[in-house]
């Protein structure tokens, strides 16, 4: 596996309601404020399979969808809106992605 470290799309408060759309996840707590303070949250939150795609995403962009069977991760903090991401990952396939204040997932590509 290639070692890379990329800037990853912004996501803001479009994306994670466009994602829930998608996936059929309507918490409030992804698009409504008032929710997200109710749960100590300074904003919404992205929802933790957005974040593992972000990952996946950035492993076959670099490997190729041949080269990829899976990934196995923990969503280890939240994803804010509009929050500067990066996706890093090491020639072993320890993938994590980070903001700037914080690692949102941590966890390995499984190669084929």
């Amino acid at each position: 596996m290639k070692s890379f470290k990329k800037a990853a799309p912004a996501m803001g408060v479009e994306q994670f309601v466009r994602y829930a759309g998608v996936v059929g996840d309507f918490n409030p707590v992804h698009y409504d404020l008032n929710t997200a303070k109710s749960f100590k949250m300074p904003a919404v939150i992205g929802q933790g399979p957005l974040v593992m795609t972000l990952a996946l995403d950035a492993a076959i962009a670099e490997e190729g969808l041949d080269n990829i069977k899976g990934i196995k991760a923990r969503i280890t903090a939240p994803a804010f809106p509009d929050t500067p991401i990066t996706v890093e990952c090491d020639d072993t396939g320890k993938i994590s992605v980070s903001g700037p204040d914080s690692v949102m997932l941590k966890g390995e590509i499984i190669a084929r």
